[in-house]
């Protein structure tokens, strides 16, 4: 069963804008918006950890996640105080099926919104990806 996407959030659209970049203009367009992306996700970090000051970085990436944890389609899998990994089962993107190279500037997004969270630049590390046929994504943020 193929599943059907709609452009129905500003993350789905900005999934939708990057892979129609990639499919006329090839990667060079991804190399292009990745920082624009990465910027995007950093300014929307910045005024969100005013709201979770009171958390550590774990509670920070959960306070961030609530919605889509609460609809059952995220978790956080690991809890360190400078390692968290996420699990999610459905990309807000939708990316479901395409490639790393788009998976990887996507989320660019989400590197910069946590390198906010944590308040110091993070590795970001994509173990499993929905983009790569994988049955789950398994995202890695590391200060």
């Amino acid at each position: 069963m193929t599943k059907t996407y709609k452009i129905d959030s500003a993350t789905a659209a900005i999934g939708e804008m990057a892979r129609q970049l990639q499919k006329k203009y090839g990667d060079e367009a991804l190399a292009i918006i990745a920082p624009i992306l990465r910027e995007y996700g950093l300014h929307s970090g910045q005024r969100l950890v005013k709201k979770l000051a009171d958390r550590d970085l774990a509670g920070r990436v959960e306070g961030w996640l609530e919605p889509i944890i609460k609809a059952g389609l995220c978790e956080v899998i690991v809890r360190e105080p400078t390692h968290v990994a996420i699990r999610g089962t459905d990309c807000p993107l939708n990316l479901e099926g395409t490639n790393d190279a788009l998976c990887n500037t996507c989320m660019r997004i989400d590197q910069g919104l946590v390198s906010a969270l944590a308040e110091k630049e993070i590795t970001l590390k994509i173990e499993k990806s929905l983009a790569r046929g994988d049955g789950a994504c398994e995202v890695h943020f590391s200060i």
